[in-house]
C-alpha cells in the first residue's frame, strides 16, 4: 500500500488478538467438547473499527508498537487483510498485543471477555506520529493508555485533524479532562453516565456537555444511540433489529461507520445510522471484525428500513 500524504484515518489505541468461542448449549465441564464456532481474529475497540473504515474504501493506518512473535504476527496479518496500513507501527521484539478471551452466550449473543495485557507493548512518546495525526482528516483514540491518547489528541489539535473518542474505562478525572479535546466524543452509557455523574442516556448526555462541547453521542446496545444537538435537543437511533450471534465487536462497528460518515460529510443522523447498520451486520456472526461489510458490499446490506438518504449515499460510495 503506498504511503499518501494524508490518512483519512489514524487509530491509536489497544491492540488485540481474539480467541472467540461460542459456547455449546450444554458445557460438560472437565470433559471435551467439539464446537462449531471458535476463531482467531483481530481485535479491541479502536483496531476493529480502524479495520471496519478501511473495509470501506478510506485510507486508514494505526500506531501500535508490536513485535516478532505469533500475537504480532496475527496482529499485523488481520491489519493488513482489511487493508488498514502498518507504516505507524513501531518495531519491538518484546512487545506482543494483549490477548483476549471472548465467550459467547449461544441464547443471548452476550460475550464475556478475559483480558490479558503481560508484555503488551504501551506506546512511548516518541512512538505517537504528531506530524501524521496533525495532517490526518480522523483521529480515533480510546482510553486504554490514557499517556499516548492525549499526546495525540493534542497533536490532532495542533493541526486540522478531528478527534474521535472511544472512552470505556480509566481514571474518571482524566477523562473527563479529555473529553475537551474531542470532536466526537462516543461513549456506553455506562461510561458516559460514569463521568457524567448521571443516569440514563439523555442526563447523561447533557450532564458531558458541561465538559465538552464536542459532538456528544451515547450508545446503549439493543436499545440504539443518543445525539445531543448543539440546540440540546436529543436524537435517538434505533437499533437494527436482526437475528444475534455474538455482540462482540458492535459497538466497535458503530465507531467505524460513524467515522466513515464524518468522511463522508453525512449529517449527524446518517452518521449514526450509519453506525447502527454496522453494529447489526457485525452481530450476525461470531466476531468482532468477521462480518464488517466492505465498500462494494455494504450496498448487499441494505435493509427496508434504511433511510432513503443513507441508501442514497451508500449507492454513491459503492459507485
Amino acid at each position: 500500500m503506498e504511503t499518501p500524504d494524508r490518512w483519512d484515518l489514524v487509530a491509536l489505541g489497544l491492540v488485540a488478538v481474539d480467541v472467540l468461542i461460542r459456547l455449546p448449549e450444554q458445557v460438560r465441564h472437565d470433559d471435551k467438547q467439539f464446537v462449531d464456532d471458535l476463531t482467531i481474529q483481530g481485535g479491541a475497540p479502536v483496531g476493529s473499527a480502524s479495520c471496519g473504515v478501511a473495509r470501506l474504501g478510506f485510507r486508514a493506518a494505526v500506531a501500535a508498537r508490536l513485535g516478532h512473535n505469533t500475537l504480532s504476527a496475527i496482529a499485523r496479518q488481520q491489519f493488513a487483510d482489511s487493508h488498514v496500513a502498518l507504516d505507524l507501527v513501531v518495531e519491538d521484539q518484546d512487545s506482543r498485543p494483549a490477548i483476549a478471551l471472548v465467550e459467547i452466550d449461544p441464547v443471548t449473543a452476550a460475550r464475556t471477555v478475559f483480558i490479558q495485557m503481560d508484555h503488551y507493548g504501551y506506546l512511548q512518546p516518541a512512538d505517537i506520529p504528531a506530524e501524521a495525526i496533525a495532517r490526518a482528516r480522523l483521529l480515533l483514540v480510546d482510553s486504554y493508555d490514557l499517556d499516548a491518547t492525549e499526546r495525540s489528541l493534542r497533536a490532532a489539535r495542533a493541526g486540522t485533524c478531528q478527534a474521535m473518542l472511544d472512552f470505556e474505562s480509566g481514571d474518571a478525572d482524566r477523562l473527563r479532562d479529555l473529553l475537551s479535546l474531542g470532536d466526537h466524543v462516543i461513549l456506553p452509557l455506562a461510561s458516559a453516565e460514569r463521568l457524567a455523574e448521571q443516569s440514563g442516556p439523555e442526563p447523561a448526555l447533557h450532564g458531558l456537555r458541561k465538559l465538552t462541547r464536542g459532538q456528544l453521542v451515547v450508545t446503549d446496545g439493543v436499545r440504539g444511540s443518543w445525539a445531543l444537538h448543539l440546540d440540546n435537543q436529543v436524537h435517538h437511533q434505533p437499533a437494527f433489529r436482526v437475528r444475534a450471534i455474538d455482540t462482540t465487536g458492535c459497538g466497535d462497528a458503530y465507531h467505524a461507520g460513524y467515522a466513515a460518515g464524518v468522511l463522508m460529510n453525512l449529517p449527524l443522523h446518517l452518521r449514526m445510522e450509519l453506525g447502527a447498520l454496522l453494529a447489526s451486520i457485525v452481530a450476525t456472526q461470531v466476531g468482532g471484525r468477521t462480518a464488517l461489510p466492505w465498500r462494494n458490499t455494504l450496498i448487499q446490506h441494505l435493509r427496508d428500513d434504511v433511510s432513503p438518504a443513507l441508501r442514497r449515499a451508500i449507492e454513491e460510495l459503492a459507485s
